[in-house]
């Protein structure tokens, strides 16, 4: 199966950082066939596609946050980001609920022929933006996602404890451990980085 025909979940409807997005998952006033909890749930992998400099590009991130907004409650939808930040970002009320997820910008990759290769996990110089559609990333692509140069790779790691704080534990537990599945092979260099999780986790370095 191809980029193109993957699951489109929401879109984009702010940010907090160049790395740390708001996508707002569509309704049934949206789509006829709104994405089931399943595809977009805790420590799902997205995308979203772009063409930049005559090049298609998929830009992949992780929903490390959910929040929900009830309009009957008399609020404005929440900003997904980590309590200590100053910059508050409030979207425009709403007569509707609206799930809203967080979404850590983790790489990219070029798109030939439908499918991801060169991935990076560097962060982008290119930003997202509003309206842009999110898309289920398939497991075989978060696969493709960490094989750089040859070898799995999680380069982003830290990147992820910064976005997600108190969430990146079990984020990056679940990631480990479907790569580690899916890549036997690679379950000693993947062992290094769990392990250095948890002492992360056990001196206070993941908060």
């Amino acid at each position: 199966m191809t980029l193109e025909n993957d699951t489109e979940i929401g879109s984009i409807i702010g940010s907090n950082s160049h790395i740390d997005y708001v996508g707002e998952i569509y309704t049934e006033t949206m789509r006829e066939s709104p994405p089931e909890p399943t595809d977009f749930e805790f420590g799902q992998f997205v995308y979203v596609m772009k063409k930049v400099q005559d090049q298609k590009r998929a830009f992949i991130g992780i929903i490390y946050d959910t929040q929900l907004v009830d309009p009957d409650q008399g609020r404005t939808g929440p900003r997904l980001a980590q309590p200590d930040e100053q910059n508050i970002f409030q979207p425009s009320y709403v007569d509707e609920k609206q799930v809203l997820t967080g979404i850590a910008l983790l790489g990219y990759a070029e798109v030939e022929d439908g499918e991801l290769v060169n991935p990076e996990h560097s962060i982008p110089r290119w930003t997202l933006e509003i309206d842009d559609v999110v898309q289920k990333l398939s497991e075989e692509d978060v696969i493709r996602f960490h094989e750089v140069d040859g070898e799995v790779r999680l380069e982003y790691y830290q990147r992820i404890v910064d976005v997600a704080g108190g969430f990146a534990e079990d984020i990056l537990s679940q990631v480990l451990t479907q790569l580690k599945q899916e890549k036997p092979g690679e379950a000693d260099a993947l062992d290094v980085i769990q392990k250095n999780l948890e002492w992360q986790t056990k001196m206070g370095g993941v908060e």
